[in-house]
């Protein structure tokens, strides 16, 4: 039994691990969970290493170590444990094993029973099945030709629409069947139009973009009236110091101007450029007294006001009376008028105050006080460009709802002309042809299917490979619920191999539940080749890919039945017992998890639990399972605990938990939207049933941030510090308080849950 993987090194996301002396050992039963791209299948690679005896190519670097519970160490150089076989299911076993395009692979061999009557039951139930394969045929045929038919109808009723119509999208076939004359079918005469309207229908679905006029920009101006008038007001009452005044100049301000102005021109200078007699030192003194520097720093201010004034004059909106539909054009002129009115009364308040700051540069000692009369209309301003953008907001609905009227013509005639063709292919005669054709067919295949299983019962009898056939579908069936998928053995030069087939048609295009039901029945009927089960260590790494609920409870079942021995004897008390030697599961899937966890199996000291945690973008360890994991038999409840958690949390930075939450609230949103909205419509993603609940600014909000996180990148976007990081905090916040608002009472019981 392995007890410890001691080292990982240079191993996919284990660049250095080293086993710490806190996990418990490895028992018969041992749980591991973790998120996708944690490590769980670098984990199953190196169980593989042993089962292979060799080491992958891409891990032509690595070093790593186990220990058994006899202490023996097992590693690069020691491959070969004595007397254990290793097995590991993950998906380099699918890749390596199955076939998903049609070609055929391997074989399970499994012990078989010979029977001397077998080949002649086989030819008799073939010429049976070759009689039955002619009928079909020619049922298929009949059917076809009516298919072909309606396909051709609709190739040419599709043109039609396109010619008339003067499509430029594409528009064939699928696009009027799937999108018209599937919808209209049960009451297509309804939609039929009569001549008349028909050619005025043509004529609006056919108009001209020529009608249609642009948008208008909504008009915006810049008001500063108020904060001008205020500042303007404050600098006319003020009087600038002075240490000595000359009275003359302060009564005659323009011989003040002309004087201040030769002060810098006389400054070097003895005489008079004017009167060339002498200025006198005593003169001189006098006349720079007089202009002082506060009275030089009061007019640099009037001046830059004056320069600002000059700036913030507005002009009329760019509009014409053509910009706009006939029915808006004398709104428009009217308010037009009105914003032109009052933005010229606003200029002229910018004039008055112009022309006192003016005045008051002239006579700076002479306060202004009073400028009551220069009042602030920014707000009549602001009204009248409101009326007029109300306006606009009606001619560009108006432009919008011409592509609306224009789309609605082309699909009422789309529907017209998808009635048409109901009528004339006769479409519900020849859906009849098909549909009693197809039912002969499926009644044919019933009797088919009984002869070929017959055959393959005789088969099964003498063929090893059958047997291992036979296996594989009773565990594929009880996988998928049908038996519509198969294995079956051909022969391929003189060797028995598999085939997947669907029906009796060789299986393409697979989903990827059915890959993974396929794969993992594969992998357990192989199990069986092994000549000492008792003794093997299996390694199962997520068999639940693509599978949904349903699926997730028949394959801990199939686990169940097939790993596990009910050693009870009292009615219903099950104990379960591993029917081998040890067993690991890895899983992403918490429920699944959850349903392997519960297994009354006997001896919690033979169970150890495990977390894989991703610590950053190039490194993973392994941890005994949290307590928060054990506390939640629900992934949805341990989902919420998480945002409950963090949103309480005064640390909303930690690197390590901010790592999980963008993954946390996506998993949560789809599973409480999902149980909001569950319809079964193929379209109905997270972000759509998010719109649908919250709208679609609320749910862009939450998501935004979690779609970008929430990938298998996310680490290296949250290290890289994203602008968008500073928002996951407050989407969580947006999420609890929609949930607290919206949903109260399922609110009120998820958080008794985390008591």
């Amino acid at each position: 039994m392995i007890t410890r993987i001691n080292k990982l090194k240079n191993l996919g996301i284990f660049k250095d691990y080293q086993r710490q002396g806190n996990i418990p050992d490895f028992k018969q039963l041992n749980l591991l969970y973790g998120w996708n791209y944690s490590g769980k299948t670098t984990l199953s690679r190196i169980f593989q290493c042993f089962e292979r005896n060799s080491i992958d190519e891409n891990y032509n670097e690595a070093e790593f170590e186990i220990m058994d519970e006899d202490g023996k160490r097992y590693g690069n150089e020691n491959l070969l444990i004595e007397g254990i076989d290793v097995r590991v299911f993950n998906s380099d076993f699918i890749q390596k094993n199955l076939k998903w395009d049609g070609k055929s692979f391997s074989p399970i061999l499994l012990l078989g029973e010979e029977s001397i009557d077998a080949q002649n039951k086989i030819r008799e139930l073939s010429d049976k099945v070759a009689h039955l394969d002619r009928l079909i045929e020619r049922c298929k045929t009949l059917s076809q030709n009516a298919d072909n038919k309606i396909k051709q109808s609709l190739t040419n009723k599709a043109a039609q629409i396109r010619s008339t119509l003067q499509l430029v999208e594409a528009f064939n076939r699928s696009h009027l069947n799937n999108g018209y004359v599937r919808i209209i079918r049960d009451n297509h005469l309804i939609h039929k139009i009569t001549k008349t309207d028909l050619f005025n229908k043509i004529k609006t679905a056919t108009a001209s973009d020529d009608d249609k006029l642009d948008k208008i920009v909504e008009q915006v101006l810049d008001l500063q009236l108020e904060d001008v008038i205020t500042r303007s007001s404050e600098i006319l009452k003020q009087v600038p110091e002075f240490s000595k005044t000359i009275k003359y100049f302060i009564d005659n301000p323009e011989i003040a101007i002309w004087v201040e102005a030769g002060i810098d021109i006389h400054e070097q200078k003895s005489t008079c450029q004017f009167c060339e007699n002498d200025i006198s030192a005593e003169r001189r003194k006098e006349l720079v007294s007089h202009f002082s520097e506060d009275l030089k720093n009061h007019k640099e201010n009037i001046s830059g006001l004056l320069d600002e004034i000059k700036d913030l004059k507005l002009t009329n909106p760019d509009l014409e009376k053509r910009d706009f539909y006939q029915e808006y054009q004398a709104d428009f002129k009217l308010h037009f008028a009105s914003v032109k009115k009052e933005i010229k009364t606003y200029n002229k308040k910018l004039e008055s105050l112009f022309g006192l700051l003016r005045e008051k540069m002239a006579k700076p000692f002479v306060p202004i006080k009073d400028i009551s009369k220069i009042s602030d209309n920014s707000t009549e301003v602001q009204e009248a460009l409101d009326k007029l953008n109300e306006v606009i907001s009606l001619n560009n609905s108006k432009t919008n709802q011409f592509d609306e009227i224009k789309n609605t013509a082309i699909d009422d005639l789309k529907k017209h002309f998808a009635a048409e063709f109901i009528d004339e292919v006769g479409l519900f005669r020849q859906e009849g042809i098909i549909e009693s054709n197809n039912t002969r067919v499926e009644n044919f295949d019933v009797v088919r299917s009984e002869k070929v299983e017959e055959i393959a019962v005789a088969q099964a009898s003498i063929s090893k490979a059958q047997k291992g056939r036979e296996q594989i579908n009773e565990y594929i069936e009880k996988f998928l619920g049908r038996d519509e998928i198969k294995i079956e053995v051909i022969d391929e030069n003189e060797e028995e191999r598999f085939v997947l087939l669907r029906n009796d048609d060789v299986a393409i295009n697979l989903s990827e539940g059915e890959k993974t039901a396929i794969a993992f029945s594969f992998y357990l009927t192989k199990l069986l080749e092994l000549e000492d089960f008792e003794k093997s260590i299996i390694y199962i790494d997520d068999p639940i890919s693509s599978l949904d609920n349903n699926h997730i409870f028949q394959i801990n079942a199939l686990i169940k039945e097939f790993c596990f021995k009910n050693i009870s004897t009292v009615a219903n008390n099950e104990q379960f017992v591993p029917k081998l030697n040890q067993l690991f599961f890895s899983t992403h899937n918490f429920e699944f998890f959850n349903l392997l966890r519960e297994l009354p199996f006997v001896g919690g000291d033979k169970r150890s639990l495990y977390f894989i945690k991703r610590k950053s973008h190039d490194e993973s360890t392994i941890e005994e399972l949290p307590k928060s994991y054990k506390n939640y038999i629900s992934e949805y409840q341990y989902l919420f605990s998480r945002l409950y958690q963090f949103h309480k949390s005064n640390d909303k930075q930690d690197y390590e938990t901010l790592m999980g939450i963008p993954n946390s609230v996506r998993r949560f949103v789809e599973l409480y939207t999902y149980s909001r909205l569950p319809g079964h419509r193929a379209n109905s993603t997270v972000d759509k049933r998010a719109n649908k609940l919250w709208g679609t600014n609320e749910s862009k909000r939450i998501l935004k941030v979690f779609h970008y996180f929430s990938h298998s990148n996310n680490i290296e976007r949250i290290m890289r510090n994203s602008d968008l990081l500073c928002d996951i905090e407050y989407a969580v916040g947006d999420l609890i308080e929609l949930l607290k608002n919206d949903d109260r009472l399922h609110y009120d019981e998820l958080k008794l849950s985390l008591s």
